[in-house]
Formats: structure tokens, C-alpha cells, sequence
């Protein structure tokens, strides 16, 4: 148990049990006791719902069938009534389907028979943790909710502006007042809700929204941030300077986030510095779960233009990071999605999990932590031993996705795993992507391998919403090195990223045209060996 959370868990935590048998009762109890929880039973879900308070800190254990309207019912009765309270499911059957089944409709954790008291231990105390930080994240939310109400419709006004990507002098021109009193409202409105910058006053307002979605004392409805189907808002390259100084924009595309086009112009970022720089200086990975509240540099314009998670990854070209790729992500809509770094322990020759970014994913962070993958194992075991790029989907019949179920439970169809060297020989991270069954962020996946006369590059894997074409499993497409960004990538060595039509655009062997994405080289001992193009 976390040690910084653990006298807030002994303070107030129940264990709410329903409809549970004496032979399960009993070892809860034990565990209960054990982690200091206090516990209270009910005969019914009615029961339930009539004595505890949905502010309640803890969770809920229930006892579920292999009935599926039944086990539906019973849920969403319970998570609609409790905002901070995970629940823990106890089927009567082991069977793996009402597993899946129960974790899709979003309970935190399935327990099977027989009941273990160190397995009831870790579960009760990981869902209490859950448990408090949610409730802390509606406290949060709730008090930026209060506090923002003691704003003026005037000072809504501007920052609805500054949100937009204005400057004070266009706010200015808009609402026809001068420079200073711009500056004199957002000053204003500062001091009224305690912060010391615009960036806390964009995310205090942002959190506000997500706790009564507007403005109650002027009226108006919050339209701070724009409302958008597409998870990714931006993808960047960054390259190295010719002295090695400093890492320069030299691809970007953004959507609809104009704003932060405009930000980013000129921008560099030295060895360490911003998420590119980090990434850059480590050689690995990085992950951002929240732009507006982190040292992200354009945090401002960020909460603006609606991206809240960052993600980079090096690409490698003979022991040289010669680009850092960013991916810019709006996760506050019910999209769910993963990003994973595994590194390869080369005394064990198995890879574990060094970093990653969970959007409404938690069971899958959960397990993941807890899991070592021999090389050859998983999808990142397989990507470390191929040396090339793998794409999964149908994960529960996928023989190289250990956490098959857990990804069919968080409804992930599809992923890319990404080697990454820094050796030309040894892989020593694997970067993964999971796509979900109704948000994807790419529901294009490609993987591209050169010919063997070197004259073009040929389809070796393609999936379109998680479905297998058939066209790649004939190799049946090829394509000249002019043509799409696959070939563009495999010629120049380089990532390509894409948001128009025309002859930049991503081939896709079927279906509607994808015209915004990324192609990634992997490059083993100077030779790109495959491209992998994501694409939308």
C-alpha cells in the first residue's frame, strides 16, 4: 500500500459486500481486519444503495451470475450510485467469458475461486487506493467548480479568448476595449480563484468543467474546450540540430489545433528540456498524463486547444537519436488507449515495464506492473526478438499477447509494437500502442518491408479496425519509394507524418482514404528493415 495515502485509507474505508455467501464472507473478513478496512454486508443491492452514501470511500464487493442482462443490471445500479467506489466482482463460475464480461462493464477486479487471502489483501487495498484518489479528483474538481463561479461574465469572456489561442491585443480588438483593461480583467479573475499564471487558471477552469460542465453564477456553458472525435490532435518530429545543440520542429501536423501550431513555430528545446528534450537525453520513451498541470512548455495553449496527454519516443539510426516523435492526444472523452515502454533486462533477457500512460485503462496498468516477459513472449517479446515491428489484434486468440484477456476486458482490438536500438543490434526498449474498439487513435496499422532487390517497398501486414486484410496476408500490394508516406519513410530513413490527400497520402488497400498519420522506420545497422504507418 501506498505509505503517503495509507492513514487516509484507515480513515472512514468500509468494505460494502452484497448478497455474499458464508464461505466468501469469511475470508473477506480476514483480509479486511488484516488491512484495518472496516466491512458491513448487505442482503440486496436496494439495501445497499439505501444506507451508503455515493460520497462513501472504499468499495463494493458483489456476487454476480453468468447472466448477462442480470449482471449489467447490477452494475451500472451500483456505478451510477457511487462516483469514488470501484467494485469487485465474485462470480459463481470460473469461466473466462464472465470475466472478460464483468471487466467490460467496468468493474476493477474479478476474483475466482477459491478465495486467497493474499490475493484478497492486494485487491481490497488496491481498490481503496482507487477509491481515494477518485474521490480526491472530485474534490479537486468540485472546488475549482466554487471557485470559478466567483467569476464576472466579463472575465469569462476574456478567458474564453485566452482558451481560444488569443493574444491580449486580439482579445482587445474582439470585445473593443483596450490592452490594460484585457489585462486588468485576467488579473482580476487570478486573484479571485488563487492562481499565480494563466497556465493554473486554464486547467483550474478545465477542471471546474469537468465537474458541472459550465459556468453556474454568469449563465453561460462552458465551450472552453472545443469538442472533438479525434483522440490525436497532433503528432511532431523533432531532429537533432547539425552541432547536436538543440532538437528543432521538422514535421508537424495538428488537426484542427491551430493555436498550437502557431505556438510551436520556432520553438527548440535542449538535452533534457520539455517532453522532447527528456526523451532525447534518455534515449527512451517519455510520458505526459496531463499537459495543463505538468512543465509542459505549451501547457497554455494546450488546455486551449484540448490536448491533455503527451507521448515521445526516440528513433535510433546507428546509436544516434536522429528524431524524437510526439504524439498529442485529447483524452477527455470516453476514448481508452495505452502507451507502453518495456526494457529489456539483459542479465535476465526478459523486459519489463519502465513507463507508460493509462487513458481509462486501469486494470490493464494494474496488471501490467506485476508482469516480466522473456524475450520472444508478448508483444514486446516478440518485437525484441524479430527485431521488427509487430502489429496484434484479437488479443484473446493472439498466441503472442500474454495479457490477451486483460486487453479484451479494456475492449483494445489492436496494438503495435515498436522496436527501439540504440545499437544497431540489441533491442533495448519496445514501445507499444493499443488501439480501443470504439475510439481508436489510428484505425489504420501497416507494416512495410523492402524488397529484396532494394527497388520499393512490399505490404507485409495491414489491419483496419482491428481486422486483418486480406491483401497484406497475399503480399499482394507493393508500392514504388516515391509513393505514400511508407515509401517516403523507407527512402529518406526518416519518420514522415501526413495530414492531407494528394501524393502524400497513406495507402490503404481498402475502405475510405486515410489521409492523416504517421510512418516510423526501424532501422537495424543502418538499413531500414520495416516501416510501420499509422494511420486514420
Amino acid at each position: 500500500m501506498n505509505s503517503s495515502i495509507e492513514q487516509s485509507l484507515l480513515s472512514g474505508v468500509t468494505i460494502h459486500a452484497v448478497a455474499l455467501s458464508p464461505q466468501a464472507t469469511i475470508p473477506i473478513l480476514d483480509a479486511t481486519e488484516t488491512v484495518g478496512f472496516g466491512f458491513r454486508q448487505y442482503p440486496t443491492v436496494e439495501s445497499l444503495l439505501e444506507s451508503a452514501a455515493p460520497s462513501s470511500t472504499g468499495c463494493v464487493l458483489v456476487a454476480c451470475d453468468d447472466e448477462s442482462p442480470q449482471n449489467a443490471n447490477l452494475i451500472g445500479r451500483i456505478k451510477s450510485h457511487f462516483f469514488s467506489m470501484p467494485l469487485v466482482a465474485l462470480p459463481r463460475s470460473d469461466s473466462s467469458a464472465t470475466a472478460v464480461e464483468l471487466m467490460q462493464l467496468g468493474v476493477f477486479s474479478v476474483l475466482g475461486q477459491p478465495l486467497e487471502h493474499q490475493k484478497l489483501v492486494s485487491t481490497l487495498s488496491g481498490a481503496v487506493e482507487l477509491s481515494v484518489r477518485n474521490q480526491s479528483t472530485v474534490d479537486l474538481c468540485r472546488d475549482a467548480a466554487l471557485r470559478m463561479r466567483e467569476a464576472t461574465e466579463k472575465e469569462i469572456e476574456v478567458l474564453q479568448l485566452i482558451m481560444d489561442g488569443k493574444k491580449n491585443k486580439e482579445i482587445a480588438v474582439l470585445l473593443g476595449i483596450t490592452v490594460r483593461a484585457v489585462e486588468d480583467r485576467r488579473f482580476r479573475l487570478m486573484k479571485k480563484v488563487g492562481v499565480d499564471s494563466v497556465a493554473e487558471l486554464v486547467a483550474l477552469a478545465v477542471s471546474g468543467r469537468y465537474y458541472d460542465q459550465g459556468f453556474a453564477s454568469s449563465g453561460l456553458r462552458s465551450a472552453l474546450v472545443p469538442d472533438t472525435n479525434h483522440g490525436v490532435k497532433g503528432i511532431e518530429v523533432w531532429t537533432p540540430s547539425d552541432d547536436e545543440t538543440q532538437l528543432v520542429l521538422s514535421q508537424s501536423c495538428y488537426r484542427d489545433a491551430v493555436a498550437f501550431r502557431d505556438a510551436s513555430k520556432g520553438l527548440t528545446f535542449r538535452r533534457g528540456e520539455g517532453l522532447p528534450g527528456k526523451v532525447w537525453e534518455t534515449r527512451a520513451p517519455g510520458f505526459l498524463k496531463e499537459l495543463i498541470t505538468s512543465d509542459f512548455v505549451r501547457s497554455t495553449v494546450a488546455g486551449a486547444v484540448g490536448m491533455t496527454t503527451a507521448v515521445g519516443f526516440p528513433v535510433f539510426h546507428q546509436e544516434r537519436v536522429q528524431s524524437v516523435v510526439l504524439i498529442l492526444l485529447d483524452s477527455r472523452h470516453q476514448m481508452k488507449a495505452a502507451f507502453e515502454s518495456w526494457r529489456l533486462d539483459p542479465e535476465t533477457s526478459c523486459l519489463r515495464l519502465s513507463g507508460g500512460t493509462y487513458i481509462n485503462c486501469e486494470r490493464l496498468r494494474r496488471l501490467s506492473g506485476y508482469i516480466s516477459l522473456p524475450v520472444g513472449e508478448g508483444l514486446p517479446g516478440f518485437a525484441a526478438e524479430q527485431a521488427r515491428p509487430y502489429i496484434g489484434a484479437r488479443f484473446r486468440d493472439d498466441a503472442h499477447s500474454v495479457r490477451g484477456i486483460a486487453l479484451a476486458a479494456e475492449q483494445l482490438i489492436s496494438g503495435v509494437a515498436l522496436p527501439l536500438t540504440d545499437s544497431g543490434a540489441v533491442i533495448s526498449d519496445v514501445f507499444l500502442m493499443f488501439n480501443s474498439e470504439n475510439t481508436p487513435m489510428f484505425s489504420l496499422l501497416q507494416v512495410w518491408k523492402p524488397l529484396g532487390d532494394e527497388t520499393g517497398i512490399q505490404l507485409v501486414n495491414e489491419y483496419i479496425d482491428g481486422i486483418p486484410s486480406l491483401n497484406a496476408q497475399m503480399n499482394s500490394v507493393s508500392q514504388n519509394p516515391n509513393i505514400s508516406i511508407a515509401g517516403r519513410c523507407w527512402k529518406s530513413r526518416t519518420p514522415i507524418v501526413v495530414d492531407n490527400g494528394g501524393t502524400s497520402a497513406i495507402l490503404r488497400t481498402s475502405g475510405s482514404p486515410t489521409v492523416f498519420g504517421l510512418a516510423v522506420p526501424t532501422i537495424v545497422n543502418g538499413r531500414v528493415v520495416a516501416v510501420t504507418v499509422m494511420g486514420n
